[in-house]
């Protein structure tokens, strides 16, 4: 039998597993592309899941940011590497160092320093984006820009607005305009209100019980849109993936070939999910094959991306469950191995003495969660509990604790090899005996407490 013969029940018997009630995936090579749909749209109407399902794609969001920024880059309205406070002179930091040197690549490339996570509500006017931008002057300047890699959803927002500045537009329009029109994207959306009349999906958390339950506040702030903000069913995703391995529809031509290969170019060794990261996409190697894409998380809602340029190929996972990233993970693993002959290697273990773990142990912190990191017989468990982040309802939220095995001094990874890394590291700085920073689910966390 098929790798796609087999699928549709990898899909079912894996989303049962992880409580999943409902997912659409994806797969596009050159000769056309095959969809499936699994369960519902919504425990609480039951309507099934369909091809032209809407869904949150969640940061995936953030390479359609790119492609629109790579345009006006060759268009000369914007460069990479000019300070953003040129396009936008009234913008205002905790650090003025900070302030006359963040480029748009930094944002691009989740290396500005900025305090990655803030989802400040300014409202639905066309001037969120711009207040917005103005609150950044709160906002820590955790490290010097270009020093690190760490997950920054705040600098896409400050992108989003300077494209509003340099097109005149609003961002959403621009982004209409400019990515969606071309591609012929109609199921595409940034506004909510879009969305209404169109099948959608709700987000799912699991409730007190362990059953799965609708998430109400589902509607993004539209100051976090540049982050993001899309809903798209699984086809139009596929359409877009297919622009960025130059296999976009006649006539729609959004970047050069140069441009999708700048996007597509390592510019910052990275970590957590990837071994590097372009500009807008996260860069790995699953055995000896170059994989790019990007994942998606929102309230109740899971996505995943990864493109095989090489093979001129994609697959799009998309699910409504806070734990739909458990379940992609698995169902992408197993396509790219039966589908694709990828199968990622394991990585190599390495031996730590007890008191090199040790001095890792601790507790660490950032704004959405706070971890604990205590050593164990080979390697580290780490427990975090969720602190913040989208839902407007939020409450501290244990997660499942992972055991960390060393494949480095300062690296390590979790569970089974997966088509997508999953590793943790620790930075040290001036010769400390302890990390200053672990570096977990893509963020920098501080330490604080043996």
């Amino acid at each position: 039998m098929c790798a796609t013969a087999r699928l549709p029940d990898v899909i079912a018997e894996t989303c049962r597993a992880c409580s999943v009630p409902g997912m659409a995936v994806g797969i596009m090579t050159e000769s056309g592309r095959e969809t499936f749909v699994y369960g519902v749209a919504s425990v609480d109407t039951g309507c099934p899941v369909r091809r032209d399902t809407l869904f949150q794609i969640g940061s995936i969001t953030k390479v359609y940011l790119a492609t629109l920024a790579m345009q006006l880059v060759e268009e000369g309205k914007l460069a990479l590497d000019t300070p953003v406070v040129s396009y936008l002179p009234d913008l205002q930091l905790a650090d003025p160092a900070a302030r006359e040197t963040i480029t748009l690549r930094h944002l691009l490339t989740h290396t500005s320093g900025l305090e990655g996570d803030r989802f400040d509500d300014y409202g639905y006017g066309d001037d969120a984006l711009a207040r917005y931008v103005a609150g950044l002057r709160a906002a820590r300047q955790i490290h010097p820009p270009g020093r690190y890699w760490s997950y920054c959803n705040s600098g896409f927002s400050l992108a989003g607005r300077v494209i509003e500045v340099v097109t005149g537009q609003s961002f959403e329009e621009a982004m209409r305009e400019r990515v969606f029109r071309p591609l012929g994207l109609e199921r595409t959306f940034l506004f909510a209100q879009e969305v209404l009349g169109y099948p959608f999906a709700s987000g799912h958390r699991t409730d007190a019980r362990g059953r799965p339950e609708v998430v109400r506040d589902f509607v993004l702030p539209r100051s976090v849109h540049p982050a993001g903000g899309i809903w798209a069913t699984i086809d139009d995703l596929l359409t877009f993936a297919a622009s960025h391995l130059g296999m976009q529809p006649a006539g729609a031509r959004l970047l050069s070939s140069e441009g999708r290969a700048q996007l597509q170019t390592p510019q910052v060794t990275a970590a957590n999910w990837a071994d590097a990261y372009g500009l807008g996409w996260a860069i790995w190697s699953i055995g000896t094959t170059r994989a790019i894409g990007h994942g998606g998380s929102t309230n109740g809602f899971q996505a995943h991306l990864t493109l095989l340029p090489e093979q001129r190929a994609a697959v799009a996972i998309l699910t409504n469950h806070e734990r739909g990233s458990a379940a992609y993970v698995e169902i992408e693993t197993w396509l790219l191995a039966e589908r694709f002959g990828l199968r990622p290697a394991s990585p190599r273990l390495v031996t730590l003495p007890e008191p090199e773990l040790a001095r890792l142990a601790g507790t660490y912190v950032y704004p959405l969660a706070r971890i604990s990191v205590r050593a164990a017989a080979g390697g580290l468990w780490l427990e975090a509990v969720q602190t913040g982040g989208l839902s407007r309802q939020q409450q501290e939220r244990p997660l499942p604790p992972l055991f960390l095995r060393p494949i480095g001094r300062t690296v390590f990874t979790s569970g089974p090899p997966r088509a997508v890394p999953n590793r943790v590291d620790f930075v040290f700085e001036n010769d400390a005996t302890h990390p200053r920073w672990i570096r977990a689910f893509g963020r920098l966390a501080e330490r604080t407490s043996d």
